[in-house]
């Protein structure tokens, strides 16, 4: 009768719990890497002016086209921003090294000190209650574009706007802290410009394929957003600051206490 093959003796063979851990750890990962990402993909998502615009061409007559070329535009530029400043953000040490742990507290305390104080600022200079205030000459004309065209403003507008440069700056220093393969970096920035670009796609999918009752409620968003722009604005960009001057204190307190 033939013995058993004998283990070898010091060799801990793989069970379970080995990979059990390894997927926690992948997934406890992720949780971090998204958990940087989604506030900053939001931030771009949350801008009122360009919605505003959106929907000013999305709810004109004929002009169904310009609103999804402006739609795909800002999807194309946020893309773009994200790839480019990712690539940029390789050249950045991320080894474990005194410059690169410093840079990991530093940007983010920066930015979100920028940030509130910007948000102060346009709290302070916010228009009073029951002023209205007139729309830029230039939103009001967007009813008035071809698709070609408006496809051009939104990628300039997504891939070129300050906010937009520095939440994409932002997510690349981060996706590229998260990954080393090109397929995650990919991924991650694909799924970054989606979430970025969800409240210019989403709109325009909806007036395609909702009813009378969805162009109506878009209406209705389009004078809300009118009338609260510059409180949107200003609420967007101090929670941003808050959070990226916790994200920058939390990598502070983790080197101090590692």
């Amino acid at each position: 009768m033939a013995r058993p093959p004998r283990r070898r003796q010091g060799v801990r063979q793989p069970g379970p719990a080995d990979l059990v851990t390894a997927i926690a750890g992948t997934g406890g990962a992720r949780v971090n890497e998204w958990g940087q990402l989604l506030p900053l993909a939001l931030t771009i998502a949350l801008s009122p002016l360009p919605l505003a615009g959106l929907l000013l061409m999305l709810l004109a007559p004929d002009g169904f086209k310009a609103a999804a070329g402006f739609s795909i535009g800002w999807f194309v530029g946020v893309l773009f921003s994200a790839t480019l400043l990712a690539l940029l953000s390789s050249l950045l040490p991320h080894d474990r090294s005194a410059g690169s742990r410093a840079l990991q507290v530093v940007v983010p305390l920066v930015l979100g000190i920028v940030l509130i104080v910007l948000g102060l600022v346009q709290w302070h200079d916010r228009p009073q209650r029951g002023v209205e205030v007139p729309l830029p000459r230039w939103l009001n004309a967007l009813d008035r574009l071809t698709p070609a065209r408006a496809t051009i403003i939104g990628v300039g507008y997504a891939a070129f706007r300050p906010k937009n440069l520095v939440m994409a700056a932002a997510a690349g220093v981060v996706i590229l802290g998260a990954h080393t393969d090109p397929t995650g970096i990919l991924i991650s920035v694909a799924v970054f410009t989606a979430l970025a670009s969800i409240t210019m796609l989403g709109p325009v999918l909806a007036y395609a394929f909702g009813g009378p009752a969805v162009r109506v409620r878009l209406v209705g968003l389009r004078g809300w957003l009118v009338r609260n722009m510059s409180l949107i604005t200003v609420i967007t960009v101090l929670l941003l600051g808050v959070f990226l001057v916790l994200t920058g204190l939390a990598q502070l307190a983790g080197q101090l206490l590692g």
